[in-house]
């Protein structure tokens, strides 16, 4: 069954409405023109243009080549037609993988306008959305149990209060921005390099989405159901990410926590590093993860306030990892004058995006040495 106009409109509409998410609007073609502020991205409105009258010319009509996400450009233009790996991969059973990586970050190594030595003033963002996504989930921990426990696969769409309730309910867990719109806005990536993150990621979704009307009987709630799963992609990983985290030392947390429950003494017995095996290492997170879920909510959420703040700087996940965005047939242009410069928005603001790529790796070496004189003046206190 393939969805008409006005069941999309409807999926979109419910979507947009409920979430108001930037996850939502990558179903659609990807916005390349960055907002007027760096730390969230909205949608701008569409203007109603007023009914020609008879002494108005008639209007031309949109050339039909032209390419979802090139509009804003300007001189600019988004090298679609330059070969890359698409995200958008077919298993042994025909289907379209599901990526349990993200795809902002996969997609920056597809992209052929990004380069290894754009890395460096990546990384600041991406150990900063992790410590955002950390924080929310922390303080949100009892929301995010709640959602995961089936309810998003289990939805049925002809329940519009059930759907709306879900779709309401993850809105504290939905970042602002996603991860390439961030770091266009932050200068981080010049417009063309942004615009064609989010091209390439936008397409991996609309492929998934395209499957799904033609593979299901409701097309309708799958697609739904593929999009609230996917606004809460990232906030996931962090979760995951600090369950593996805490896996390998939850023994000697529990104590650092001073928790005594029944449930935290089994908990801690499950203390032990992860198998070599990938297999291995997903039986053990199940397992623990299932344990985890067991605690009070104050309980996990001690738990993992503990091991953040145990960190050399707790906003530093070690789960992050800096991406080779290379491969074989990739050229690095990411030094080219056309990826450097500067970045004109159109309240005035101009942002130089080397100086802005040196700013935040300078913010975040003098954090983490900030948090190390802390720590060291605290066991000088402690020995006295």
């Amino acid at each position: 069954m393939k969805l008409n106009t006005r069941q999309c409109w409807l999926m979109a509409g419910l979507a947009m409405g409920v979430l108001g998410s930037s996850a939502v609007a990558q179903v659609a073609p990807p916005p390349t023109q960055p907002t007027k502020e760096e730390t969230e991205y909205v949608p701008p409105v569409k203007q109603v243009a007023p009914a020609p009258t008879a002494k108005q010319a008639k209007p031309q009509a949109v050339p039909q080549n032209r390419k979802a996400g090139q509009e804003g450009l300007s001189k600019a233009s988004l090298p679609t037609d330059t070969p890359y790996p698409k995200l958008a991969v077919k298993g042994a059973d025909g289907k379209i993988k599901r990526l349990t990586i993200l795809p902002d970050i996969l997609a920056l190594t597809s992209n052929p306008t990004v380069g290894q030595k754009s890395v460096e003033a990546i990384m600041p963002v991406l150990y900063g959305r992790r410590a955002r996504f950390e924080r929310i989930i922390i303080d949100n921990l009892d929301l995010y149990w709640l959602v995961t426990d089936g309810r998003i696969e289990s939805m049925n769409l002809n329940d519009i209060q059930n759907m709306a309730e879900i779709a309401e309910m993850i809105k504290p867990l939905v970042g602002r921005t996603t991860l390439s719109q961030e770091l266009l806005n932050r200068g981080i990536l010049t417009r063309t390099q942004g615009g064609m993150n989010e091209y390439i990621v936008n397409e991996y979704k609309q492929a998934i989405t395209a499957e799904i009307q033609f593979d299901t009987e409701d097309p309708l709630s799958e697609v739904m159901r593929f999009v609230l799963k996917d606004s809460i992609h990232e906030p996931s990983l962090a979760y995951k990410a600090l369950i593996a985290e805490a896996s390998i030392k939850i023994g000697d947390l529990v104590n650092k926590a001073g928790l005594t429950s029944s449930a935290a003494t089994q908990i801690a017995k499950l203390q032990r590093p992860l198998g070599t095996e990938l297999a291995t290492q997903n039986a053990q997170l199940v397992e623990f993860e299932n344990a985890f879920r067991t605690l009070s909510v104050d309980e996990a959420m001690a738990i993992l306030t503990q091991m953040r703040n145990l960190r050399k700087n707790p906003d530093i996940s070690p789960a992050i990892k800096k991406p080779n965005v290379m491969h074989s047939r990739k050229v690095d242009i990411s030094d080219s004058d056309m990826m450097q410069g500067t970045v004109t928005y159109k309240d005035g603001r101009v942002i130089d995006t080397q100086k802005s790529a040196e700013a935040h790796n300078k913010k975040i070496s003098e954090q983490t040495d900030q948090l190390e004189k802390q720590k060291q003046g605290n066991t000088t206190k402690s020995d006295d």
